[in-house]
């Protein structure tokens, strides 16, 4: 090949000469480029992941929070009796029924005391459920489904007259839906509440059969002072009044006159002079012991109110009847007595467990809605805990 005189073959072209470098260069380039975009493909993957990272830690707080807030609390326990546990969640719904039933009858639930009656209907009744087979006493589903039936008809005040079987099924439907939905409880639910509380009024009138229709009974006064009031001043203007007498009249006179001067009741109770009328032990069941020592006349010695303990009674007796009727309204009243008299015997037989305090009250109370004064504080909960223990839902220390 000739070669011109810078070396370069003749017929080429000298601005070709980069040619033979150029390739190498733009490899190069290309692989600069390569490691360049792999570096900021590693970068967006390590800042997606970061961005995952923090997304899962906040996901994972908000559901901790939610498990927390909104579903470990209805799941805590409250009440077990043997293998049978009560959460927070169940006694919520056990109050919603009975609140929904309050409210369509026109009054409202008391969360000063409904709270406390439910745990102890519930320790009661499962007490009931778990003992009353072995006296051959159950409840069918027909049994179940009939006082539903009777009890939604009864607050919605439905009147079946003129409608047909499938106008007054078709309401029933709406309004049993409609009374589950605001209980926020299911038909599955609602029926086991039922079916125990048509079991504990099977074995309160089945306790209530040995309950007597005549015996001795009292005849009552009461008079209710506070402790700072003048029950010496009381006493004295009493026995003045009666100079001993036993007859029945002027000691009714006379403890209507005190009463008038000197009562914290009522102004019924006041009008008719603190008069109870005849009872037989059992009806005042708390007070038995002091009414029962009473002689005729005679002022008891004051005794505090259980359910109002800065209240003081002072019992009369003007009378006393070994052979009387009892009263249909105290007759239930002693059914109710002898029913707990022997759910308190059979609770011995039974591992019941109960938790409560103040912070799970005011929980419960939040859940159905109406307000309370109560505040979660080491107080309240010591006074919890008393109540409890009277109604045997503690054991006593």
């Amino acid at each position: 090949m000739v070669e011109d005189a810078h070396g370069m073959p003749s017929g080429q072209d000298p601005s070709q000469q980069g040619d033979v470098t150029q390739p190498a260069a733009a490899r190069l380039d290309r692989r600069s480029e390569m490691v360049r975009i792999q570096h900021l493909k590693r970068r967006r993957r390590y800042a997606f992941a970061m961005i995952g990272v923090l997304m899962l830690v906040i996901i994972g707080i908000l559901l901790a929070g939610y498990v927390v807030i909104f579903v470990r609390p209805p799941q805590q326990l409250v009440v077990r009796v043997n293998d049978v546990a009560y959460s927070r969640g169940d006694m919520v719904k056990i109050l919603r029924v009975r609140q929904r039933s309050l409210e369509q009858a026109g009054e409202r639930i008391d969360n000063s005391k409904d709270v406390f009656q439910a745990l102890q209907l519930i320790v009661e009744n499962e007490i009931i459920s778990q003992t009353a087979p072995s006296l051959g006493i159950t409840t069918s589903d027909e049994e179940v489904k009939k006082q539903i039936r009777l009890s939604i008809a009864f607050l919605s005040g439905a009147d079946a007259f003129g409608k047909s079987t499938d106008q007054q099924e078709r309401e029933f439907r709406e309004q049993y839906g409609r009374f589950l939905n605001e209980s926020q409880i299911s038909e599955e639910e609602h029926q086991s509440i039922i079916r125990r509380v048509i079991l504990r009024e099977k074995i309160r009138q089945f306790l209530g059969d040995s309950v007597p229709l005549v015996g001795k009974q009292y005849h009552i006064y009461r008079l209710t002072m506070e402790s700072g009031d003048e029950i010496s001043v009381m006493n004295t203007k009493y026995n003045d009044m009666i100079r001993k007498s036993t007859d029945p009249q002027l000691l009714g006179d006379a403890f209507k006159n005190i009463t008038r001067e000197f009562s914290r009741e009522s102004d019924e109770s006041v009008r008719v002079g603190g008069n109870l009328g005849w009872i037989p032990l059992g009806v005042l069941a708390e007070y038995d012991n002091e009414i029962s020592k009473l002689e005729i006349g005679q002022l008891s010695d004051p005794t505090r109110n259980r359910d109002q303990q800065n209240q003081l009674f002072i019992f009369m007796v003007s009378e006393t009847d070994e052979f009387r009727d009892i009263n249909p309204n105290h007759l239930e009243e002693l059914k109710n007595n002898a029913l707990d008299t022997w759910v308190n015997k059979h609770r011995r037989d039974h591992d019941v467990y109960a938790v409560f305090n103040s912070e799970i009250y005011a929980w419960i109370v939040e859940q159905l809605g109406v307000s309370t004064s109560i505040t979660p504080t080491p107080a309240p909960d010591n006074q919890l805990q008393q109540l409890l223990q009277q109604q045997g839902l503690m054991p006593r220390p």
